[in-house]
Formats: C-alpha cells, structure tokens, sequence
C-alpha cells in the first residue's frame, strides 16, 4: 500500500495512515472483507516504526472501520446499519448513523464522504462548461438475462447468446498455437492484413467497393465515427443527420463541439430537398446516415433516394459518412446500393462493425476511405489507441475466413425474424389500437408511436415500474422533446413468449399513464 506522507506537516505519521486508509475505506476502494497489509509490512513500505502502524489500525478499529483477527490480519468491516429511534411523537424515525457509519460505496453524496472527498474547484466548474458529459443517454450498454431483473427491450444490442462461443474458443486455441506472441504485440493501426483482405472480400460481395489498403479497421463503429469526425471537421462545422438519428453519434458529435443539423426523414429516409436546403443555408460539413435499417426507426432508404442524397452530397463537395452497422440483418426485401457505390472514389466514408452481427463486447469494427484522408485516418487512430487487439483481429480473421460468420449470420436472422413476427403480433393483441408501429424489414428495433397525451419519457419510469425496459424517443432527437411520442424497442433479445409478456406489461404502463397514476 503506497501512502503518501509528508514529514514536514505537524500532523502525526500514525494520523496521516490513518487518515488514508479512512478515505480509502468510505470511497470504496478498501471493500468490506478486504485484508490490509501487515503492521510489519507497512511499516517497512512506508519507512515507518511499528508502532505508528499499530496506532493508525488502532484508531481505524475505534472507529468501527476495520477489526484486527488474531493470527489472521486486519480486515476491513462493512458499514454500521443504521439504527430506528423513537422521535418526539413516538414514531420510530431512522437514526442518523455515525459519521464512520454513513458510508456510500463510490459516491460522495454523504456529510461523511463530503467531509473526506472533497473535489477541487475546476471539477466543478468542468462541470457546468461540459453538461454533454455529465449526461447519461438513458440507453444500458450491458442488458441483464432473463432471470435477472425487467424484461429488458431498451438495449442496442443483438443478443450475445447466439455467438457460437465453442467455436470462437477453438479458433482462439488454434491462433495462439499458430502465431503464440505475436499475436499479443501491437498490430499495424492500420489493421491486420489477413483481416483486411476478408473485410475487403465480405464488402466486395455485398457489392461495396473496397480493396485491403483502403481498410482500416476500428474498435467498433463508434471509433470509426469518431475519427471521421475529427479528422474531417472542425469545431462549428455542421453535421447533417436523419431525424431522429443514432444517440451516441450524436453525443458524439456534440462532445466534439460539432453543430448536429437535422434533416426531414421520411419512409424512404432523409428527404434529398431537406438536405440540398440545409447545406445551402449552413455551408460545408458532413452528412451522417444510417441507409440500412437505421436506428432508431428501421427506416430502409429506397434506391431513388439514395441517389439523389449521393448526388447532392457530390455536387456540393459534402463529404458522407455511411454507418452500415446492421445491412446484413435483413427479414425480407431487397438489398440497396450502398451510398458508397453510388459516389466517385474519395467521397463517401463507409463503416460498419462486427459487433451486431456477432457480439458487442469484440469491439471489431472497419472503415473504408480512398484517398490521403485513409493516412491521416490511421494516423489519428494510431494516437488514440495505438492499434486494436491484434489476437482479437487475428481470430476474428480466421473464425469470419472459415465460413463461421456467414453460418453465424443466417442463423441470427432466421431467429430474430420469428421474434420480431412475435413482438408485432403480441404489439396487436395488447397495446392499444392507437399505438402505431413502423414497418420493421430488417435490424434490431421497432419504432412505436405513442398516443396523444402518453409521453415516452414518463411512459419508460411507468414501464420500469412494470418490470419492462423500453428507450423514450428523446435521445434520438436534437431537440429531445421531440422524441416524446416515441419508444424503440429492441426485439432482438427474448423468445417469442416473453416478447408477448413485455408487451402485456408496457400495456398496463399505458394504462396508468392515461390514468395520470402509478400503477401497483
């Protein structure tokens, strides 16, 4: 345990051991059960005599922090439980616990943790300049399982269970026996070779344009975003987005001081005449677009369309960055053309990720550019997180290359298909008539539209309440409110039967939302 001391202070050795440990403790980072270090060891890491140690864990045992147990060590304690008194009127009121005893494991809201965490100014004041940081966009990363709280349809994910695990864990086996430490070095930031030659083949059939050296491969879609954005913009410079459009591009672009522009979308996505408008009055920046079963409404942008937003982008010199995170999940229709065919080399950015289609925790994703734009791209990457995962690459490489991926994908469809058959069928039985649901073809999402006087936000607390998670509409939008009427729901995650139950649940959250009450 390295504890800072300054022997210039008056304050006593054995009081400033103890003072650490205490702010250890009622921070969280000493847990309840913890073992610390031997008076012996202590005071020879610190430089100390043993009887300062012996008089600081003296005082941290006074105060109820921690317990010495003979022959075995000092051991850190959990917190005291607060105690019922009687009040004034003989009412059993919660006492106030002890100072020691009011400790909130990782948090700062107690007078205790108050009194020894107290934060420097600039953090505070960080805070006031940075409100898009200090945020959260209501959207879980991590979805618990089924029997481990709500029924949980507020995800954006795909469902992990489906990954083929044994396989994946052989093809690690095999690729760490095949390369051994050069698996576990840096990788070209660039991305691994092989890799880039399968992305480049998987893209070929999918009919995107894209050779190996204009690959480069991300920590997901996300950084591809990222590096977009913060290679090509500059702080101010506009980026023209679908209404609604993906929450975390826009946190995104926000955090980097980027003005988001939304653009009228339609059944068959962003309106051509919008976009033309919106970059004459607001000039050069980008155009951010989820062609394929967009998120948050699944919307599928028709050919024509994606013509015309093609050429509008090029004759302006917009750059656009197409964000194909779900193409292949696809349950009936035709493929499009992705925007990235449909422009001269050097003007579309097109990304996409393996982490719907096989599991979100890989953080495998890919971005295809032409041009010095690729160089600058990887150079950024370089900067950020000096390359991704090679042994991560070199088995997602081997496992896509062995015709797992494709076997992988075809089964995900056939199920996720029958649960989105599910969620729509149970939608009609239970919600009310005048709840409305956009047409789902593809993806992970349905996209519902509320009744007059049913508000998303309010509706998802209700809901919670119910045991069933759903996403209000809210983060979707520039300006939230206009989500209100809104919920996604992701479908992708539950059998058919537990789909139904959800709906059944969401139904009564209506109800009482109608009723202006809380429902039991």
């Amino acid at each position: 345990m390295n504890i800072p001391l300054d022997r210039s202070l008056s304050l006593p050795l054995y009081a400033q051991v103890a003072a650490f440990i205490r702010a250890q403790i009622e921070r969280g980072a000493l847990e309840p059960g913890m073992r610390l270090p031997s008076i012996r060891r202590l005071s020879q890491d610190l430089g100390v005599n043993r009887v300062t140690i012996e008089t600081a864990y003296g005082e941290l045992e006074a105060d109820g922090l921690v317990t010495a147990r003979g022959g075995s060590g000092t051991f850190v304690l959990p917190p005291f439980p607060a105690c019922a008194l009687p009040s004034l009127d003989g009412r059993a009121v919660p006492a106030a616990p002890p100072a020691v005893a009011d400790r909130k494991r990782g948090t700062a809201s107690s007078a205790s943790d108050a009194a020894t965490v107290e934060l420097p100014r600039w953090q505070q004041a960080l805070c006031d300049r940075r409100p898009d940081l200090s945020c959260d966009l209501m959207i879980p990363l991590q979805v618990p399982g089924p029997d481990e709280g709500p029924i949980a349809l507020a995800s954006g994910n795909s469902d992990a269970r489906l990954f083929p695990l044994a396989s994946f864990r052989r093809t690690l086996r095999t690729v760490l026996a095949r390369d051994g430490i050069k698996a576990l070095e840096y990788e070209d930031p660039a991305g691994y070779a092989p890799l880039r030659r399968t992305i480049a083949r998987i893209l070929a059939d999918q009919g995107v344009p894209a050779t190996p050296d204009t690959v480069l491969v991300t920590a997901g879609s996300q950084q591809a975003l990222h590096l977009v954005a913060q290679v090509v913009l500059k702080p101010g410079d506009p980026v023209y987005v679908e209404t609604p459009s993906y929450a975390d591009g826009m946190a995104l672009f926000r955090t980097l001081g980027l003005r988001i522009v939304p653009v009228f979308t339609d059944s068959e996505g962003m309106s051509a005449e919008g976009l033309r408008e919106a970059i004459a009055r607001h000039g050069h920046g980008l155009v951010f677009t989820m062609p394929n079963f967009q998120n948050p409404t699944g919307i599928c942008m028709s050919g024509q369309r994606r013509r015309r937003i093609a050429a509008i982008a090029v004759a302006h010199g917009v750059p656009i960055l197409e964000d194909d995170y779900v193409g292949d999940i696809r349950y009936e229709g035709y493929s499009q053309p992705s925007l990235h065919s449909l422009t001269p080399p050097g003007h579309t950015f097109y990304a996409g990720t393996f982490s719907k289609m096989l599991v979100p925790g890989l953080r495998m994703g890919y971005l295809v550019a032409e041009g010095p734009v690729l160089r600058m791209l990887a150079r950024v990457k370089r900067m950020y997180d000096l390359s991704t995962s090679s042994v991560v690459q070199r088995t997602l490489e081997r496992f896509v290359d062995l015709g797992s991926y494709r076997a992988h994908l075809t089964r995900a469809c056939r199920i996720y298909k029958v649960r989105r058959d599910a969620l729509l069928d149970s939608a009609v039985r239970h919600l009310p008539d005048d709840v409305t649901i956009a047409p789902v073809r593809g993806g992970l999402f349905a996209w519902l539209t509320l009744p007059e006087g049913v508000g998303a936000t309010t509706l998802a607390h209700e809901a919670a309440r119910h045991g069933v998670t759903v996403t209000p509409g809210t983060p979707f939008f520039a300006e939230g409110l206009q989500g209100e009427q809104h919920l996604r729901i992701n479908f992708t995650q539950h059998d058919p039967e537990i789909l139904e139950e959800g709906m059944r649940r969401l139904a009564r959250a209506i109800a009482c939302c109608r009723k202006g009450k809380h429902c039991a």
